[in-house]
């Protein structure tokens, strides 16, 4: 008769096995989505990456559309908790001003850190309306509250300061490897982040106070 304590230990290995076969291919199809898209990836392609059976991913997620929308998930999950720094409880007494940076730095960061993000966004805003566009309907609204101060002192709408902020964040990433080798900036390179940070942080000060 077999041993109860065994065969819960072999059950929860098998368990610990399945996770980390499934993790192995999510990360092989995110990279493998972000680099060469949707239709320029097969299931046996990221079976290969993965370093598994290429009929693994099929067992897995049934079908190369329901892998893609697991991967856009994951990598929105990422977006939304590198932006909830923005967003922190206990701010309350921030600036408009502070609060305008801590948004521009949060983001920037989560684009300067996460390459498949802004790879997937850039492929996903070609393709029409997109499980992408719902992290983008939240993240504005959280950022007209965030920036709401802000834009009430530099005489425009949230919505408005939203999207010029968003804009120069997203711009040197979306052309990190057109416009921006040719300005000699790395959009990656830290020092330059810094630098980017500090530049629309001065931005919305000016802003701020140039209304009478």
């Amino acid at each position: 008769m077999p041993d109860p304590k065994v065969e819960r230990a072999r059950a929860a290995e098998r368990t610990r096995d399945a996770a980390r076969t499934r993790e192995a291919i999510l990360l092989a199809a995110e990279d493998r989505f972000a680099r060469v898209g949707f239709d320029g990836t097969s299931l046996q392609q990221i079976g290969e990456a993965a370093g598994v059976a290429r009929s693994t991913p099929a067992y897995f997620f049934g079908s190369k559309r329901a892998l893609y929308d697991a991967v856009l998930a994951r990598v929105i999950d990422r977006a939304q908790e590198a932006m909830a720094r923005a967003y922190a409880a206990g701010d309350e007494d921030r600036s408009a001003e502070e609060a305008a940076e801590s948004y521009v730095s949060a983001f920037l960061d989560l684009l300067g850190d996460d390459q498949n993000f802004v790879r997937l966004g850039q492929r996903e805003a070609l393709e029409g309306p997109s499980a992408i566009a719902e992290f983008f309907g939240r993240f504005v609204e959280e950022a007209v509250v965030v920036l709401g101060g802000a834009a009430e002192k530099a005489g425009v709408s949230p919505e408005r300061l939203v999207l010029d902020l968003t804009a120069l964040c997203w711009y040197p990433f979306a052309n990190e490897h057109t416009l921006m080798p040719a300005l000699g900036i790395e959009a990656r390179n830290p020092a330059f982040l810094d630098e980017q940070k500090r530049h629309l942080g001065n931005l919305v000060r000016a802003l701020t106070q140039s209304r009478p």
